[in-house]
């Protein structure tokens, strides 16, 4: 019994360790020229890749679930306004204990293509205005999000 037990707790934390490995670039804008003031995610779209002059940030989803995704940004890669955008200050004046939250001022939609694209559940291309968890691993910035229905 406790082989068996040991055997499926190894196969489920390879089956979880491979779903993280497996991220799909993505291209977005946050509080940028589409968000028409608000903070948070205002546009999401799988990457062009013809166009290599966009001004949208790339970054890697990862998928949970058929309704939950990590968006990962690498902190190198944001300039010091975006650092204020997600933080709210300097990446350099963030202490190990605060807690942070990503914050999503309005309700957002995914568009059908993209939610082909990342593989998630059709029925659930809401992301509720609101806080989201956010934390920073090995200098990546990961906000984990939960879709809700939309019909």
């Amino acid at each position: 019994m406790m082989k068996f037990i040991i055997t499926i707790t190894s196969l489920l934390i390879s089956i979880v360790s491979f779903s993280q490995n497996n991220g799909k670039a993505t291209q977005g804008e946050f509080n940028g020229t589409r968000c028409a003031g608000s903070i948070g995610i205002c546009y999401v779209t799988p990457p062009d890749l013809n166009n290599k002059s966009t001004t949208m940030k790339n970054y890697t989803t990862y998928k949970l679930s058929s309704n939950s995704l990590i968006i990962e940004l690498d902190t190198n890669a944001l300039n010091i306004d975006d650092q204020k955008k997600f933080f709210g200050k300097e990446y350099s004046k963030i202490t190990s204990n605060e807690t942070l939250v990503f914050v999503q001022d309005d309700d957002f939609i995914f568009d059908i293509n993209t939610m082909i694209y990342l593989d998630l559940d059709l029925n659930y291309r809401l992301i509720k205005k609101g806080n989201y968890p956010l934390k920073i691993v090995n200098d990546k910035v990961q906000v984990t999000i939960t879709l809700s229905p939309y019909n």
